[in-house]
């Protein structure tokens, strides 16, 4: 869509959006500029011919623009577009208006597109006007008419684009009839909405494409909004190259070699609806690792946006240190219902690595305090684990690449080998193994019986090491063998819970009730950094103590219980029930699991690994030895920027690919990107 373009929006019926785009496409075009019109859906049209504003609109443009592309949806009945099209039976059919846009996009110099009603008519069931806006990737000129009560009017729909995340370049007024009225206040009403007001086009009693013009020219300052437009416009490369040089300029990225990031070219993300991702210059990716593994119910998500955004009108945050809160309280008490059994206790923090850190040192703290001679001062964690990047985690994480720099750092922690059963590091294969990967860990702890203060596991799926699943059984034994001797046991949910797995909770499959539980990723849909920590009944008993005792557990963040994160998580859960998300994850797991199949069919893919929505595609040089392909070979890295190159976005983990998408992804999506990523493979590997 290469057209710089506007939707043209009303405060309400009735305003003159249909005047006021046909004065910008007949001034715009007589100024020389070629400009497409549309109205995408017209309700109350005639049987027959172009709805009437559509074909004002293409007369005051002088387009020729055909009827099927310039009017897409054409309805009779003078009802809001959704309930005209349910009551003629039919369905709008958003991605054809958005098809009928592209077309017409390609072939004018500037579109000027006309809505409905206002922004939150009713498109469909699901959708308003407010999001046809959002997926033409336009910015919006909002309509008003100057009479009484315009200044409410206005800021009630500047509001309500901004919560769309809208971009508005600007307003413009319009005289409906010839009645009389107080002069509006532009200055306040500019301050207000944070957009220019253009003008006020008067009242005009023949309405021709010179009239209009003329009108426009003196009264609307289209040079200045044209001058908004070409700013605000995503085919603009002044934009992209802006960021692009600020970004290299200023930012220093997460596990990235910034030298390669400043030779290549930038993707600039500006907005994302659904699963799908829109850079700076309108280009669209789907969003193929959920925002690295942490979107649940799609960007964009209304009733998601919604929930944080009334709870902004309350308040952002206000400290947990001698204070509660709403949200807060609200969100314990429904975690430790969904929680596995014996799971009491909440404590908030902002993210994994935090949550994973408060529980290792509530762990530590609580043998302080119920053995105060004993020696439990080491942990045991399994090799190619990642629990996070704070120093804590890190010393339970078992990946050299990302740790070993920091090994001064760090405390002495025991390791056991990872279930890798394609790789395994005992040479054995399973099933007929009858996991001595987990006789491992029944070793390691016999042998310093009485000096582990806890075990940590990623249960199900160790994410950042290459998606690798343990076969199934091993993370019940580990919890059993961590019971026999009295070691507490840590679940890392961060990455696998909230039913990425097909349980709400990963521990859920094999009926495993950990010590301490950390989370964070999808707790708040994605939306907002956010963490908690759970933990049994009998760790928490352990710190009570009278003030002179010192039993305090002397941790804490400032965002701790913040409670916009928790309104986040709160309506995520409410989501997760009614749209029944972990059901959807089941079926589109299968579906999911299908296509994967294909993939063994590729030279380069030698083991394929999935549980849930968490696949990983695991890379090598040859698939009867399985040899892996040399670093330098930069196999993943590859794959992935193909996979971007045709409209997927995959983070590669070395030589694995992850595909981790949302469950509010549809069906036919998830197994696009299965599609696109099996194409990418082939392409670069062959």
């Amino acid at each position: 869509m290469a057209a710089r373009g506007v939707f043209v929006t009303g405060t309400d019926t009735g305003v003159g959006k249909t005047t006021v785009a046909g004065a910008l496409a007949a001034v715009f075009s007589l100024r020389g500029a070629d400009v497409g019109v549309m109205k995408p859906v017209q309700t109350g049209a005639p049987k027959r011919g172009l709805a009437p504003d559509a074909k004002f609109l293409r007369i005051m443009a002088a387009s020729r623009g055909a009827p099927e592309l310039v009017s897409p949806v054409t309805l009779r009945l003078p009802l809001s577009p959704y309930h005209a099209a349910r009551a003629e039976g039919v369905d709008i059919d958003v991605e054809r208006i958005g098809a009928a846009y592209g077309k017409l996009a390609r072939r004018h110099d500037l579109m000027i597109v006309e809505g409905a009603g206002g922004l939150l008519a009713p498109l469909t069931r699901e959708a308003v006007m407010a999001d046809l806006a959002r997926a033409l990737g336009l910015p919006l000129l909002i309509v008003a008419h100057p009479y009484l009560g315009c200044i409410n009017h206005t800021l009630l729909t500047a509001q309500a684009a901004r919560a769309a995340g809208l971009d508005i370049a600007g307003i413009v007024f319009c005289q409906t009839g010839r009645r009389g009225f107080p002069e509006p206040d532009f200055d306040f009403i500019e301050e207000q909405c944070g957009a220019p007001v253009f003008g006020l086009l008067p009242w005009q009693a023949r309405l021709t494409r010179k009239s209009l013009a003329r009108a426009a020219e003196e009264c609307l300052d289209p040079g200045a909004l044209a001058a908004r437009l070409k700013a605000l416009s995503p085919a603009s490369r002044a934009r992209q190259k802006s960021y692009e040089r600020r970004d290299k300029k200023y930012l220093w990225r997460p596990f990235t070699q910034m030298k390669d990031w400043e030779r290549g070219e930038v993707t600039v993300i500006e907005s994302g609806k659904g699963v799908t991702l829109r850079d700076l210059v309108g280009r669209e990716y789907l969003d193929g690792h959920s925002s690295y593994w942490c979107n649940l119910h799609g960007h964009a998500d209304r009733r998601m946006n919604g929930a944080v955004a009334a709870q902004l009108g309350k308040i952002a945050h206000s400290t947990l240190l001698g204070l509660s809160n709403v949200p807060a309280v609200d969100l314990a008490e429904q975690l430790v219902a969904l929680a596995p059994p014996g799971l009491t206790r909440v404590f908030y923090s902002d993210n994994g690595s935090t949550a994973v850190e408060v529980a290792l040192k509530m762990a530590y703290q609580y043998w302080r305090l119920v053995e105060p001679a004993g020696k439990r001062d080491r942990f045991l964690a399994v090799r190619d684990a990642y629990h996070g990047d704070t120093i804590g985690a890190v010393s339970v994480g078992g990946i050299d690449l990302y740790h070993a720099a920091f090994g001064g750092l760090l405390f002495s922690a025991d390791f056991v080998p990872a279930p890798y059963c394609y790789r395994c590091p005992l040479g054995k294969t399973h099933p007929d193994c009858a996991l001595a990967c987990a006789d491992l860990v029944e070793q390691a702890l016999a042998a310093n019986e009485g000096r582990h203060a806890a075990m940590i596991l990623e249960p199900l799926v160790q994410c950042p090491a290459g998606i690798i699943t343990a076969p199934p059984g091993y993370l019940a034994r580990v919890r059993e063998a961590c019971a026999r001797h009295n070691v507490l046991f840590i679940a890392d949910e961060v990455a696998v819970g909230f039913g990425r797995t097909g349980r709400m909770f990963a521990c859920g499959h094999e009926g495993v009730s950990p010590d301490l539980m950390a989370l964070s990723k999808s707790i708040s849909g994605g939306l907002l950094p956010f963490a908690a920590t759970l933990a049994a009944e009998r760790v928490y008993e352990a710190f009570l103590g009278d003030y002179e005792e010192r039993k305090t557990f002397f941790h804490g963040h400032t965002y701790t219980g913040n409670q916009l994160g928790a309104a986040a998580a709160l309506e995520s859960l409410r989501l997760m029930k009614e749209r029944d998300v972990i059901g959807q994850v089941q079926e589109k797991a299968a579906a999911l699991a299908g296509v994967l199949a294909s993939f063994h069919d590729l030279a380069a893919v030698g083991d394929i690994r999935q549980r849930g929505l968490i696949a990983g595609v695991e890379l090598v040089g040859d698939k009867v030895t399985r040899e892996p392909v040399p670093w330098e070979a930069k196999a993943g890295v590859r794959v992935v920027e193909e996979a971007k190159r045709r409209g997927l976005i995959v983070r590669p983990l070395g030589n694995v690919i992850p595909l981790f998408p949302a469950p509010a992804a549809p069906t036919q999506i998830i197994r696009r990107m299965a599609a696109i990523l099996r194409e990418s493979i082939g392409a670069v590997l062959g």
